[in-house]
Formats: C-alpha cells, structure tokens, sequence
C-alpha cells in the first residue's frame, strides 16, 4: 500500500502491527479492522471513514482469507 497509495513507511508498518487494512478514494481515507470471531464467525467490524465514499471492497478478500484461517476446524494444520 506504500507503493499504491504514496503513505508513509512508518503509517504502513503502524497499520501492518494493528491488523488495520487501508483504502482511499478521490475524497478522502478509509481505516477498517475486525475482531477475531466469536462462535461459528460472529465478528466485530470497526471502520474510520475521513471523507471516503466507499465500502472497502478492495480489502475484502483479505478479510475473508483471515477469516477463513481463523476458522480453521481444529486439527487441521495451518499453513
């Protein structure tokens, strides 16, 4: 995202350390986390819109690999 978005090294390693993913538009900054799940994928989504239109679709699949490694039956090895 440094790459993509122009942001400062230290703001990408900052956001790398939290689990907070990025997006930005032409109106502004989009920050979005999630809590581990609870049960069988009942989770907490926390955004910060600073003028973004958007959703945060880019990140989504990033949020379903996580989740999806998270919910991972027990036993199974991760990778």
């Amino acid at each position: 995202i440094e790459a993509r978005f122009g942001l400062d090294p230290a703001l990408t390693e900052r956001l790398k350390g939290d689990n907070i993913l990025y997006d930005k538009d032409d109106y502004g900054e989009y920050f979005q986390l999630y809590s581990t799940s609870f049960g069988e994928g009942f989770f907490f989504e926390i955004v910060q819109r600073s003028g973004y239109r958007g959703y945060g679709a880019a990140n989504a699949i990033f949020r379903i690999a996580a989740l999806k490694k998270a919910l991972r039956p027990e036993g199974l090895p991760r990778v």
